[in-house]
């Protein structure tokens, strides 16, 4: 009976001894791991830590490098036509320019991610937020006819303008035209995919499909909102992104590890 005894209050002793070191497993960094991946929102390096058996916290960084979009956007001034004191007439014909978006930028992500099978399963459900800057992309072009026009007739006072999107950008005397796309500083996040932030080995694969509401992008120049009064959009590459994309298409590949 004293034999019994033991072996049933040591059975209990190492079944208690395992639920805790499976507790220990979790909790806010209980263990932490690291992480770096490419993604379609550039490199990637982050921090988690498991929660639960059904929840991991992520938090991220990611760096875009400049990746550049070009786009030859209508002036619109056509043959423009001013008198010389000689008698005759100067023309120059502007109707179209080169304008480039600069989509460069760094942001960060906080996600959390759910897993519905809890140890037995590696798939994911993810839910967060990123945050950064609200410029999307620095725009810039030149041209050297709207240029050479105010160089020669520095007293022509009308405005010329670029058309991107359904906007108009107004170009300066030296032909250089200069705004940013903008969107929400704050971008709600959703995703899935399989694999985990601190994974059970020391490393981890995982990978991740998902995307990022951003809202409708707006062009500035020098500060100001711009507002639309175009009827359509360009057909520019540039055009075409600033009119259509509102979400922002998420593709991660990330190499895992566990350090605690």
């Amino acid at each position: 009976m004293r034999t019994r005894f033991l072996t049933i209050v040591t059975a209990v002793l190492l079944g208690t001894g395992s639920i805790a070191a499976q507790d220990d497993l979790y909790g806010v960094f209980n263990r932490l791991g690291v992480n770096a991946g490419i993604s379609t929102e550039g490199i990637t390096v982050g921090v988690a830590t498991p929660i639960t058996p059904y929840l991991e916290l992520g938090l991220d960084a990611n760096f875009m490098p400049g990746i550049k979009v070009k786009g030859t956007v209508n002036i619109g001034a056509g043959d423009i036509r001013i008198p010389t004191s000689s008698g005759g007439v100067d023309t120059y014909h502007i109707d179209k320019g080169e304008l480039e978006g600069n989509f460069s930028r760094t942001t960060f992500d906080a996600r959390l991610s759910v897993y519905p099978f809890g140890d037995r399963n590696a798939f994911f459900i993810a839910g967060g937020l990123s945050f950064g800057g609200k410029k999307l992309a620095e725009l810039s072009g030149y041209c050297s006819e709207v240029a050479r026009l105010y160089s020669e007739h520095p007293e022509y006072s009308e405005q010329i303008t670029a058309e991107i999107d359904k906007y108009k950008i107004v170009i300066d005397r030296k032909g250089n035209v200069e705004g940013d796309a903008r969107v929400k500083s704050v971008r709600p996040y959703v995703g899935l995919g399989y694999g985990r932030l601190v994974p059970k080995n020391r490393v981890g694969f995982r990978i991740e499909a998902g995307c990022q509401f951003m809202g409708k992008i707006k062009v500035y120049q020098n500060g100001q909102e711009l507002n639309a009064v175009l009827n359509e959009a360009g057909d520019d590459d540039l055009s075409k992104i600033i009119d259509k994309w509102s979400v922002y298409p998420v593709l991660r590949l990330t190499l895992t590890g566990r350090i605690l």
